[in-house]
């Protein structure tokens, strides 16, 4: 970027980035981890509450230049929505809502109204029900209408669309929880748009899979900047094990299943599938960075949301089992997760001041 030119905030709304709510995704995901463990480690405690507050800061001053484009750059927003991988990063923007949603309902409940948070994640969750609907059916409508997409252009950021839909029960869980007694049929309505998401989700991340798969085994690698990328293959992994858990829990609850043993085998089996994916990742990161550095970019939030969720899958899978080989893994993931975040925020910021971010 040439030093001598300013950057106007006209300049800001016409390149915004649909991708930077992946920083609103990753942010709550660790502030929800942290604040988790903190019943064991309670020093970790206020840096949690500081990253849900930092989170709702970073939510809503993303807000502005994502409406406004619609508004005032219209063309531009069209020609990435159309973009093979662009288009994926649309649904950030509410599932970072529906995230945020979450941190209101674990650490906002001692500092917030509980009927505040209970309608702002309703609206949240709606929100994202209705835009990952639409934002799934139109990409993947987008892929199959648009000619020769070649193997440059598959990579995992494809997963980001079904990442949206199994998401969903994330934050419609705790939403049953707090409607299963004084509204019944809204509770279970929410928990069966929360079963249909799921499907959506999962099954494209079934089929999607052997696709990217493949063009990875039949063609050349990526460049290193699409590195973090491959990161995201946690995301579905980790959220489809948390949400097939609080999907089996409130399940239990409502009396559509007498228990829950079946559901949490099938999430364990999930999350045991993440321990190959993360090792394959860590060692194809691990390449890149021997060959070349990797150059920052928004695309290393991609090392953060799916590490997190992922964490957050090993959580309740210790919450479960109780077995300490788990335990320690977990810490593991933590270190790596609280390490990769510290160093991508700090280069967000220095690349939002230096204005390289934002043009």
């Amino acid at each position: 970027m040439d030093k001598n030119k300013k950057i106007n905030f006209n300049d800001i709304i016409r390149n915004f980035s649909p991708a930077w709510y992946a920083a609103v995704m990753g942010t709550g995901g660790f502030a929800n981890l942290l604040y988790l463990l903190s019943s064991r480690f309670a020093f970790i405690k206020p840096i949690s509450v500081a990253l849900f507050f930092l989170n709702i800061f970073l939510f809503l001053i993303l807000i502005v230049p994502w409406i406004l484009r619609w508004f005032f750059h219209f063309d531009k927003l069209i020609f990435d929505l159309k973009h093979p991988i662009m288009s994926n990063f649309f649904v950030t923007m509410p599932v970072g809502g529906l995230i945020l949603g979450t941190n209101f309902f674990i650490i906002g409940k001692e500092y917030f109204n509980i009927s505040f948070i209970i309608i702002v994640s309703l609206i949240l969750w709606i929100y994202n029900v209705l835009f990952s609907l639409i934002f799934g059916v139109f990409v993947t409508y987008n892929m199959m209408a648009t000619e020769n997409i070649g193997p440059e252009l598959t990579n995992y950021s494809w997963y980001i669309t079904p990442v949206a839909s199994v998401i969903v029960p994330l934050l419609g869980n705790l939403l049953i929880k707090s409607y299963i007694e004084k509204n019944l049929e809204l509770a279970k309505f929410i928990n069966f748009i929360d079963m249909i998401f799921y499907g959506i989700g999962m099954m494209l991340f079934i089929i999607l899979s052997s696709i990217i798969l493949n063009r990875f085994i039949n063609h050349k690698m990526p460049h290193s900047s699409t590195a973090p990328t491959f990161w995201i293959l946690l995301g579905p992994i980790g959220v489809g094990t948390i949400s097939l858990m609080g999907i089996a829990d409130i399940s239990k609850q409502l009396r559509l299943i007498n228990s829950t043993d079946t559901l949490y085998l099938l999430s364990i089996f999930l999350w045991g599938f993440g321990l190959w994916a993360f090792i394959i990742t860590l060692v194809i990161t691990i390449k890149y960075i021997k060959q070349n550095l990797i150059p920052f970019s928004l695309s290393w939030w991609a090392f953060i949301f799916p590490l997190s969720a992922y964490a957050l899958a090993t959580f309740n899978v210790y919450s479960y089992l109780k077995m300490q080989p788990i335990f320690w893994y977990l810490v593991l993931l933590i270190i790596l997760l609280a390490f990769m975040w510290i160093i991508t925020f700090i280069k967000s910021i220095i690349g939002t001041i230096s204005g390289n971010l934002l043009s």
